[in-house]
C-alpha cells in the first residue's frame, strides 16, 4: 500500500510517499520535522535562525550539521572553479525580506566571495567583512538526503522524497516497475521535454526559464554567477543525477551560472550523468544517459 503526505516547508512543496505493508504516517511525520528543524536554523527569513544571527554577529557558535553544510559548500566550490559559492545573497535582487513579498529590487552591496576566508575553529564560525552566507542553494537537497537516510534506517526500502521535483528514488521493485520521472519542456510548460527511469538515484532539474522578472529594464533570473554578478542564459534547463540529492541540485546550480562550454567539461570531470537543454533548443545528453532509458518525447 502506498502512503503520501505533503506540505510546504522551506518555501518548498515537499511530498514525502512510501510504499509499506505497515502504516508509515509517523515516520512521515518525522521526516517532515527534519525539514523543520533544518528551516528553523537555517532560514534568512527568520532572525534568530543560526544562518541570520551569523550573518548579524559575524562569530557565531552553530551545531555540527552548519559545520557539515558549510564544508560541503566549500567543496563543492573548489570542485565547480567557484561557479558554486553560498556568499552570492540573493536579497541583493530577489525578496529580500519574505518570501511571500516579491519586491525585485537590485542592491549595489559590497560583497566578499572568497568562502576560503571563513573561518571554522571548532564549532565557532567567523566571516570576513562584507560576507553573509546564504545557504538556498544546498539545505533542502542536503536536507532530502538526510530524510532518506532516515527512512533507509527504518528499513523503508520503496519511497520517493520529493522537494519540488529535485527528488530521491529509492525502489526495490515493489510494484514490479521502475518510476518514471518527467522533464518539463522549457519552451511549452504544458508539455513533457522527455521521460526516464530511475530508481536509488537522487535527481534534480534546474532552469532560467521560471523566475525570471525585470529591474530598471535589466533582465534577470535566479541564478548568478558568482564572478560577475550577473546572468548566464545559455542554458534553459539542466537535469542531473547523482547519488546524493544535494550534489545533484548544486551542480546543476553551479552549470547554469558557468555556462554549457565550462559545464560539458565539468560533466566529465565530475562523472555526473544528465541532459542539458540550450536555449537555442540544442539537446546534449552525457555519454551515460542510455542507462535510465531516457525517451525524448
Amino acid at each position: 500500500m502506498q502512503f503520501s503526505r505533503s506540505s510546504f516547508i522551506m518555501w518548498t512543496d515537499i511530498t514525502i510517499s512510501i510504499i509499506s505493508k505497515t502504516n508509515p504516517l509517523e515516520d512521515i511525520y518525522n521526516c517532515f520535522g527534519i525539514f523543520y528543524s533544518l528551516e528553523r536554523e537555517f532560514s534568512r527569513f527568520q532572525e534568530d535562525s543560526d544562518l541570520s544571527m551569523l550573518n548579524k554577529k559575524r562569530k557565531f557558535e552553530v551545531s555540527n550539521r552548519f559545520i557539515d553544510i558549510l564544508n560541503l559548500s566549500k567543496q563543492i566550490y573548489i570542485d565547480s572553479d567557484g561557479y558554486f559559492n553560498p556568499l552570492v545573497n540573493l536579497k541583493n535582487i530577489w525578496y529580500s525580506s519574505d518570501f511571500w513579498k516579491w519586491i525585485f529590487e537590485k542592491k549595489e552591496e559590497p560583497g566578499n566571495f572568497d568562502l576560503d576566508k571563513i573561518s571554522i575553529i571548532w564549532n565557532f564560525i567567523t566571516l570576513k567583512e562584507n560576507q553573509n552566507l546564504d545557504f538556498w542553494w544546498i539545505v533542502k537537497w542536503y536536507t532530502v538526503d538526510l530524510v532518506s537516510s532516515y527512512l533507509k534506517e527504518k528499513w523503508y526500502k520503496d519511497f520517493i522524497v520529493n522537494a519540488w521535483w529535485d527528488i530521491y528514488l529509492s525502489w526495490n521493485n515493489s510494484l514490479e516497475k521502475t518510476p518514471v520521472v518527467g522533464i518539463d519542456n522549457p519552451f511549452n510548460t504544458k508539455e513533457l521535454f522527455a521521460t526516464l527511469e530511475i530508481k536509488d538515484k537522487s535527481i534534480s532539474t534546474s532552469w532560467t526559464y521560471k523566475r525570471k522578472w525585470n529591474i530598471d529594464k535589466e533582465k534577470f533570473h535566479h541564478i548568478l554567477n558568482p564572478k560577475t554578478g550577473t546572468n548566464n542564459n545559455e542554458i534553459i534547463s539542466i537535469t542531473l543525477i547523482a547519488d546524493k540529492c544535494y550534489i545533484a541540485d548544486t551542480y546543476a546550480t553551479a552549470c547554469i551560472a558557468m555556462g554549457i562550454k565550462h559545464t560539458l567539461s565539468f560533466l566529465e570531470k565530475q562523472n555526473i550523468d544528465g541532459v542539458i537543454i540550450w536555449s537555442d533548443s540544442r539537446i546534449y545528453k552525457t555519454k551515460w544517459m542510455n542507462n535510465y532509458n531516457l525517451e525524448i518525447i
